[in-house]
């Protein structure tokens, strides 16, 4: 199952620190620490999904260790490529090419896909710039909360589509 609470909450707080703030500065930092607080639970989900479709779908334990240890734990991305190239050595390219393609009669992969870019482009501008000097604006706390609610529903939604088909 995937959590939610835990980020709602803190991204609900940043969001009233937010608009609460009286300087620029702070609501950069805000809007900062929000969208790499939302990348870094999209990044945890993935590999959580990974293993426990691991601990379902494979009966070994040195093998879910394998798929723990050496997939999931060197890979530091969110983004959907590398979430599939997991997702792909644990239940393999055929399956992993069914659940896609249901999902896509509805654009949910492709919506992903998009979501997971664009969070991409901005977190590494928040990442990779300082706040002194820089006149660069960045998406609201609220901005975020709305990303988080789109990206939880898909991430759900192939969560559900992995734990229904058999291994």
């Amino acid at each position: 199952m995937i959590t939610k609470s835990y980020l709602f909450k803190t991204l609900n707080r940043l969001d009233k620190l937010y608009n609460d703030s009286t300087s620029d500065d702070q609501k950069i930092f805000y809007s900062k620490l929000a969208l790499i607080e939302l990348c870094g639970w999209i990044e945890e989900t993935m590999d959580d999904i990974v293993l426990r479709c691991a601990k379902r779908c494979l009966k070994s334990p040195a093998n879910q260790k394998f798929i723990k240890d050496e997939i999931i734990k060197p890979n530091s991305n969110f983004q959907y490529e590398a979430f599939r190239k997991m997702l792909m050595i644990v239940i393999g390219l055929a399956t992993l090419e069914k659940i896609e393609k249901k999902l896509e009669k509805t654009d949910k992969i492709s919506a992903l896909k998009g979501d997971l870019v664009n969070l991409k482009k901005s977190r590494n501008r928040a990442a990779h710039t300082h706040t002194k000097g820089t006149l660069r604006t960045y998406d609201a706390p609220s901005k975020t909360k709305h990303d988080f609610d789109r990206i939880y529903a898909l991430l759900t939604e192939l969560d559900a589509e992995l734990q229904r088909h058999k291994c």
